[in-house]
């Protein structure tokens, strides 16, 4: 029997519910957003944002209640959201307990516990600020810097259980009524027991000499195969874990659901397997019973097909012109000949044939390793990765073979207890089946919205358009993510630091290199894709790609 899945920092049942305002929580200035027209009202978007996935943090009460490791401020205030790349959502309507975008209160049935989850809000919802105004990008890839948060929660739990004062005021917020010394005290042994659960991972890899975390991600990226394959596979067998070494870029999810294969390597084709596989890698409760096979999990299939509806009323963002500029016509046609010529053949995908439902989806273009030139890290780690199955009884499989598994018994199992359709089920799995593989190589995605979607490349290597156009000798090494700065003429964020918190984004270190998909002069190998353009052809070519 596989026990229940331990939380990313601890495992403890308590329901307390507390409301922010009660624990003196203030909050900053809140700041006039701008949103565009991309299919949301503000009642789907508060969907979005909140809607819970079965995921687990932390405990509820935990999370409202939590301090700051180096002062008494709340964890949840504004300015120390803000550094971690998460955005605060002050609508006391929708969201009375002030989470921020992309966290969700969730009731765990199996364990009757209350926790805070991530949605995939946390990690495809952005902002981009210019000229002193701000515009909110829903489905686009997000700041957040989820190494770092998961650090800082880390180190606030273990400031609480080191620091008498601190602990007594978590837990008089904690367990209110039932507050005594001696409560206090037992609290206090939940987190260091569940603190050094949390650890053991980390443990076993160091016994080995393995560092789980090698390098950092920075904002805007996570080794969500890497991290989320670790989190599920260590629970079958020790030594299951690998460093989480290549981090990518959030993609945008606006018309996903149109495409045939999603992940930047096109690993997962079924919407809801995808779904499924995100809500156990960030830690949804998972219990396997080996005597029959069944598998029990805080994820819903209803909730994520519910949640899966409201994005497909998602669109891409249209640039806005009343801020950044109006698009020059006669230099946008320009660049839509040489986009055609240099771009469409990869980055249009064409219709499928009719499945054996009458559906065609479009077929994004699969770019072998070799041909795109960009860092295979992330392609190669999932590739090369094998799975000792342990309770399952499978033997040693891939771990793309292993994560088809999983989805597809968990998917079985919910099918026929909430006693789902032929007919239902197939709308819910986007009439795809759930299959997974592992190619050595990247998808050209196509390019609606891409001016809000820096940095580039599958591993956010490249700052802005204009550098991706460009040989990779022109491209900058070093530069700095984080801060929601626009640069509206290279079109992303601006690359020089602009915070203190910001992320040195070094291409040097493995699994960050800023080389392939090149134009340039010469034979077409070895990441070169194109011809090299000219000082004018590039401008042309971003105004063009202002107007997807």
């Amino acid at each position: 029997m596989i026990p229940q899945l331990p939380s990313l920092f601890f495992v403890v049942g308590l329901n307390l519910v507390l409301g922010l305002f009660g624990l003196g929580l203030t909050f900053g200035a809140i700041q006039e957003i701008q949103y565009l027209d991309q299919g949301f009202d503000e009642e789907t978007r508060q969907t979005f944002y909140h809607a819970p996935q079965g995921t687990r943090l932390l405990p509820y009460a935990w999370f409202l209640a939590l301090e700051q490791a180096t002062n008494s401020k709340r964890f949840l205030e504004d300015e120390n959201l803000r550094r971690l790349g998460i955005i605060p959502d002050h609508n006391s309507l929708k969201n009375p307990d002030h989470l921020p975008v992309g966290f969700a209160k969730t009731d765990d049935s199996i364990a009757n516990e209350t926790w805070v989850g991530l949605t995939c809000a946390a990690c495809h919802t952005t902002e981009i600020a210019y000229s002193n105004q701000t515009i909110r990008i829903d489905g686009g890839p997000s700041l957040f810097d989820a190494m770092s948060f998961a650090e800082e929660i880390g180190k606030a739990l273990r400031a609480i259980v080191s620091d008498e004062e601190k602990l007594t005021r978590f837990a008089k917020v904690v367990l209110h009524e039932q507050w005594s010394e001696t409560s206090q005290q037992q609290l206090k042994v939940k987190v260091l027991s569940n603190l050094k659960a949390t650890l053991e991972p980390q443990q076993v890899a160091k016994e080995k000499e393995t560092s789980l975390y090698p390098a950092a991600w920075g904002s805007g990226r996570l080794d969500a195969l890497g991290r989320g394959g670790n989190t599920v596979l260590f629970q079958l067998d020790r030594s299951n874990l690998r460093p989480a070494a290549a981090a990518v870029s959030f993609p945008a999810i606006w018309n996903t659901w149109t495409l045939n294969r999603v992940q930047w390597n096109g690993a997962v084709i079924q919407p809801m397997g995808r779904n499924l596989l995100q809500a156990l890698g960030l830690n949804a409760n998972l219990i396997f019973d080996s005597n029959d096979k069944q598998f029990r999990t805080s994820t819903s299939v209803k909730d994520l097909s519910r949640l899966e509806k409201f994005v497909q009323k998602l669109g891409s963002p249209i640039w806005p012109g009343e801020l950044f500029g109006t698009i020059d016509q006669a230099q946008a046609s320009r660049g839509g000949k040489l986009y055609e010529q240099h771009c469409a053949h990869c980055h249009v995908p064409k219709l499928t044939e009719p499945n054996k439902y009458g559906q065609q989806f479009k077929e994004v273009i699969l770019i072998p390793l070799e041909e795109i030139g960009t860092d295979p890290l992330s392609a190669t780690n999932f590739h090369n990765r094998t799975v000792k199955s342990g309770p399952l009884g499978l033997g040693l499989l891939t771990v793309a073979d292993t994560a088809q598994y999983l989805t597809t018994n968990i998917l079985e199992g919910q099918y026929k207890e909430l006693e789902i359709s032929e007919e239902q089920q197939k709308a819910w799995n986007g009439g795809r089946p759930n299959k997974m593989q592992a190619p050595l190589a990247y998808v050209a995605r196509p390019h609606s919205g891409v001016w809000a979607l820096a940095p580039y490349l599958h591993n956010g290597s490249v700052p802005n358009l204009y550098q991706l156009l460009s040989p990779r000798e022109e491209r900058e090494n070093v530069f700095y993510v984080g801060h929601t700065e626009f640069d509206p003429k290279k079109v992303g964020f601006v690359s020089k630091k602009n915070v203190d918190t910001d992320f040195e984004f070094d291409t040097n270190i493995p699994g960050n290199s800023n080389a392939g998909h090149e134009f340039r002069h010469g034979p077409r190998q070895n990441g070169v894709i194109g011809p090299g353009l000219s000082e004018l052809e590039r401008w042309d070519l971003i105004e063009y790609l202002k107007t997807l």
